[in-house]
């Protein structure tokens, strides 16, 4: 069964808007730095998501930096305005320090959850945001009444987008899992595959995952996206919809949910 991503989102967003109803109005910031189209078009999507529930939205586009303490002092005087929630839009130029621009963010206006100060202060329990790509398969396995506490997790990937946030929340939760990177032996890792109950795969390879390499019934959240010919492509090939119980498409899987998971980090 195929996930319907932008159902749930939809759901999420009326949530969202009633909730700004009876709120003080919400002002977030997207940051670019750069040309980029992929960028560019998910700044697009986010905006359009932020508009729709009742946001007040800017876009701050700025050229490709040269240097990290450019970026980190732009992103700083951006944080003493006033907006409710930042965000910066990722990857940046590969000499940037992408660390350090992200902690530039006020850490109770990072609602992407990404800076150091936030990740710790939700690992510890002081805050209730959760990081949106992780608060995202939560919502899809909660509206497919997925039981996670039994089940063997697997996470494909430790990176900072996906497989970090995800394993920092199923820490969080105590729920058991498992991770493979690219520190883990073949042999491990095509054994961990096979034998798990639920995949989150976020390692941004094409269609990695193969049919023949998973169990039946498998549950499937891809959360792993890449350009190939021209396509926005997951890291699950589209046959392995066969042998899985439930599966996440890309695009109209995850990415949808997270956006609106992003927003909700307002509150």
């Amino acid at each position: 069964m195929l996930v319907d991503g932008n159902k749930i989102a939809k759901g999420l967003e009326e949530k969202l808007a009633t909730e700004l109803l009876f709120s003080a109005p919400k002002k977030v910031c997207f940051i670019m730095f750069g040309e980029n189209v992929a960028s560019e078009q998910f700044v697009k999507m986010k905006s359009k998501v932020a508009e729709r529930v009742g946001l007040n939205v800017e876009t701050k586009k700025y050229p490709a930096t040269k240097t990290t303490e450019e970026a980190t002092r732009l992103v700083a005087e951006l944080g003493k305005t006033d907006y409710d929630g930042i965000v910066v839009q990722l990857p940046l130029a590969p000499d940037i320090d992408t660390e350090a621009v992200l902690d530039a963010i006020p850490p109770l206006k990072d609602i992407d959850m990404l800076g150091s100060v936030a990740k710790e202060s939700y690992t510890k329990g002081k805050i209730n945001r959760t990081p949106p790509v992780a608060r995202a398969v939560l919502e899809i396995l909660e509206a497919h009444d997925v039981e996670i506490k039994s089940k063997k997790i697997l996470i494909l990937g430790s990176g900072r987008l996906v497989g970090e946030p995800v394993y920092l929340m199923l820490k969080r939760m105590k729920v058991p899992y498992d991770v493979v990177d690219i520190n883990t032996g073949e042999k491990e890792k095509l054994s961990l595959i096979k034998n798990a109950d639920v995949i989150i795969s976020g390692i941004g390879v094409p269609h990695f995952i193969k049919p023949d390499m998973i169990k039946s019934g498998v549950v499937l959240i891809d959360a792993g996206t890449s350009g190939e010919a021209g396509k926005l492509v997951g890291d699950i090939d589209p046959r392995c919809e066969g042998k899985a119980s439930l599966m996440t498409p890309v695009p109209g899987g995850i990415g949808p949910v997270t956006v609106v998971s992003v927003l909700r980090n307002l509150f």
